[in-house]
């Protein structure tokens, strides 16, 4: 089924890895919608199967993105052990019902999340509130890259519930043997979130699940708030109450009353706007017009900041019955933005710097260092691949335009956002190849028809 395909391709992409995507300079125009939210994708499918669990009544979620990453987590959740129904055509999953009572874990079962961090956290959260019998195990390994990507953050607050497991000193493969245990009062945990907001939102998921709830404390700094606060009112869609503790106006944790049940019988995942970010700035740089036709504009997304981060460049949109269409400028000016709400859009507004009119300045970039690859040195990498001017100054990126650029090979280090921002720079840069370029299947399996689709 899914797992096969994405098994295939996996195998396909390891054949392609060699392959480069010339892309030729053009002005882009036209309407196009983007692939629905892997961010939300990840976790509607999450509390719909502990809703369905829980009720042991269907829970639907419709139009979830079909991805490397989220049908990673779909096949995961499968093999924990939840009912799976799945309704697809050619191209998507039109919607996925979780039927039912989960089943316990009676044997060994082995979870590849391959490149998937998102999946990684959130479901060693999972695991950890799932009855395992004893002699058996849930383990979750990943990539080489996924076992370089810090766990111990989650590691460590799960531990202190009660939960036996192994590792690779904070790594994974992480081997899971006895879920969180029963207290008699709601435990308080300690959560380091300064690298990722995962393993925040991978402790808020499965709070509610447990007897007496949860009391969370954060210690240090949020990376990426925007996507706990994503949690959190996707929680609150389904029913669950979670209630903020703040301290001089910063949030320093979080309660979740325990035996709470998640209700979600039917969710639509709306559009994704890390997705919209490429044709909106490809529209930006090429001072032209893209409409994209299915994205929210009061989202949870902590993306949806790309629209404002475009008009401070100097591009104009506006909000229509069709959607939202964004019109370039030819003469587009430095920005300075803080980027700490919405790390997935760093690569593609780097990439319009290049052509902006002065410095651009993008801070709060430190956590960036810890996705799929290390995307401030990626990013500075291949700008400085094309002949342009980048570096790092404190914890914020700076972009220095730069004339000529010239085209390049850029490296993607097998990171899809490498791919598509880049590919951006070669709608103004004559010569620009991408390496890799199957990897875009992570989040957007049909980036390049739709790119086409634009520059057409």
């Amino acid at each position: 089924m899914l797992l096969e395909k994405i098994l295939a391709a996996q195998r396909t992409k390891q054949l392609l890895k060699m392959e480069k995507r010339l892309i030729k300079t053009a002005v882009v125009r036209g309407s196009l919608a983007v692939p629905t939210s892997k961010s939300l994708t990840h976790r509607a499918l999450i509390i719909a199967a502990f809703a369905s669990d829980a009720s042991d009544s269907p829970a639907i979620v419709r139009n979830p993105l079909r991805s490397d990453d989220t049908t990673l987590t779909l096949e995961a959740l499968r093999r924990i052990g939840y009912p799976i129904k799945i309704t697809e055509n050619e191209d998507n999953i039109e919607t996925v019902e979780f039927a039912g009572k989960r089943s316990r874990t009676n044997g060994a079962v082995n979870i590849n999340i391959h490149h998937s961090g998102t999946s990684a956290r959130l479901l060693t959260a999972v695991a950890a509130v799932q009855p395992i019998d004893e002699n058996a195990y849930i383990e979750i390994d990943g990539s080489e890259r996924m076992r370089e990507r810090p766990m111990q953050e989650l590691i460590e607050p799960l531990s202190a519930l009660g939960v036996s497991l192994q590792h690779q000193n904070g790594f994974l493969p992480i081997r899971i043997t006895t879920p969180i245990s029963g207290t008699n009062e709601m435990k308080t945990v300690r959560v380091e979130a300064s690298k990722s907001s995962q393993f925040l939102s991978a402790l808020l998921l499965i709070a509610p699940l447990l007897e007496h709830g949860l009391r969370i404390e954060i210690a240090g700094d949020i990376a990426s708030k925007s996507y706990s606060d994503m949690t959190i009112a996707q929680m609150r869609l389904a029913g669950v109450h979670v209630e903020e503790h703040i301290e001089s106006g910063f949030v320093r944790g979080y309660s979740v009353v325990g035996k709470q049940t998640y209700t979600l019988p039917d969710y639509t995942v709306e559009g994704d706007y890390s997705s919209a970010s490429y044709p909106l700035a490809a529209a930006a740089i090429t001072g032209s017009t893209v409409t994209v036709s299915n994205l929210t504009p009061d989202s949870p997304q902590g993306d949806r900041a790309i629209v404002e981060i475009l008009q401070n460049f100097g591009a104009s949109a506006l909000w229509m019955e069709r959607g939202l269409t964004l019109i370039g400028s030819k003469h587009l000016r430095g920005v300075d933005c803080d980027m700490n709400s919405c790390p997935d859009i760093v690569p593609t507004v780097a990439v319009v710097a290049m052509f902006a009119e002065g410095r651009s300045t993008f801070r709060n970039i430190e956590h960036l260092r810890y996705k799929e690859s290390d995307r401030i040195a990626a990013v500075i990498e291949n700008i400085e691949r094309l002949g342009g001017r980048a570096f790092v100054e404190g914890n914020a990126l700076v972009v220095e335009p730069v004339t000529p650029l010239h085209g390049a090979s850029i490296s993607t280090f097998d990171d899809h956002r490498m791919a598509m921002s880049f590919a951006l720079a070669g709608l103004r840069v004559a010569g620009v190849e991408i390496e890799n370029p199957s990897c875009v299947a992570k989040s957007y399996p049909h980036f390049w028809r739709d790119f086409e689709r634009l520059c057409a």
